[in-house]
């Protein structure tokens, strides 16, 4: 099929559904597609894609074309030029994580699949779901959670349960598969003590993330080495300016990571932590913790590492305690307990982290693509 993806992401970008969107392309290319992805231009920044496959990790060649977009029209310009070049050259399907998208592209009569990742609450957005709900040409509702599609059925009851799809993220196993004894990336490089055991968290820092709990365990735990990746410039300062005011010498922020290089650097830990709060904000506001699939749960599985994770609802449709050590997201004494135990306790690692993989194996990006389209 000839098959666009309507984003509304920036490429490039360290947001994570600009990952998301460009995994998925990925896939959908792997798959035998033809696919062409519409992605904003970020401020600033020139045209330039030539290190596209370094940042988000990706191995197939697809069309990427990047258009300009004005915020202080809503976005219009963008959505108008994408209007003109899908009519002069209509595709098979039009894949959108934006509810707008998909309703456009629906009164184009283009078969469209929509995937949520949030609940449809303005007015716009609850009209455009019923209207999309009894237009023929939208084929699929995607979501990443069980816990997301049952709060839209609640929601919005005119929706029949067999017109969403439940797909979680995925993960990419390959990029897992290397010898780490030729691994570049060492303790020492990244000035950490070689003899200590360490603990890695890898994503954004934004509040409800763990970060502020991940500071008062490295300063309990000083013979454990904290290694925190990824994260803008101004939060990593401000964590970095208070763990030098608190004396918190264990823990290391090396910012952002080419999503190629990750594997890299999750080879250096002991264990991988996910200490998700009870209220947990995106790159655009919001809370997110009650229906949340995060893509590193996936990443994390793939390496083979034990994690330690929150104990959170929408966590449990992937994390269980056959694969994961799951605690009490604010209990500082279970946080400290459990890592402690997890790295003296090698059968117990060795058994959560062989089951997490063994999920990780059957949960990959090429997989989610042939559910979803399978579902057409």
């Amino acid at each position: 099929m000839n098959i666009v993806f309507w984003s509304d992401s920036y490429v490039p970008s360290i947001a994570a559904n600009s990952i998301q969107v460009l995994k998925m392309c990925n896939a959908l290319t792997n798959s035998g597609h033809e696919v062409c992805l519409y992605a904003k231009k970020p401020h600033g920044t020139p045209n330039n894609l030539k290190d596209i496959n370094n940042i988000y990790g990706i191995d197939s060649i697809f069309d990427i074309k990047i258009l300009k977009s004005n915020p202080d029209i809503k976005h219009l310009d963008y959505d108008f030029k994408i209007c003109w070049k899908i009519m002069k050259g209509k595709p098979d399907l039009i894949y959108t994580r934006n509810i707008r998208s998909a309703i456009i592209s629906s009164i184009l009569s283009i078969p469209t699949i929509l995937e949520l990742h949030y609940l449809p609450v303005t007015i716009f957005s609850k009209l455009a779901l019923k209207l999309l709900h009894k237009s023929p040409h939208c084929k699929n509702i995607v979501v990443i959670s069980n816990k997301l599609k049952n709060v839209i059925l609640q929601k919005y009851p005119y929706i029949n349960e067999s017109e969403i799809q439940v797909a979680h993220d995925a993960v990419d196993l390959d990029r897992f598969n290397f010898n780490h004894n030729a691994n570049k990336i060492t303790k020492e490089v990244l000035e950490l003590n070689p003899d200590n055991k360490t603990a890695v968290y890898v994503g954004h820092l934004y509040p409800g993330r763990g970060i502020k709990m991940i500071l008062k365990l490295a300063k309990s735990l000083s013979n454990i080495n904290f290694l925190i990746i990824g994260g803008h410039f101004n939060d990593i300062k401000t964590y970095q300016d208070y763990a030098y005011k608190n004396h918190i010498n264990n823990i290391k922020f090396v910012g952002f990571v080419p999503n190629s290089q990750l594997p890299h650097y999750y080879a250096l830990a002991d264990v991988l932590l996910m200490p998700y709060q009870k209220k947990v904000e995106v790159s655009g506001g919001g809370d997110t913790s009650e229906w949340m699939s995060p893509m590193k749960t996936y990443e994390y599985m793939a390496t083979g590492k034990p994690i330690i994770s929150s104990d959170l609802p929408a966590l449990r449709e992937v994390l269980n305690e056959s694969n994961a050590i799951l605690v009490e997201p604010d209990n500082v004494e279970d946080w400290k307990y459990h890592i402690e135990n997890t790295l003296t306790n090698t059968i117990l690692a060795t058994k959560i982290s062989f089951n997490a993989r063994m999920c990780a194996e059957s949960n990959t990006w090429d997989d989610r693509v042939s559910k979803i389209l399978g579902h057409l």
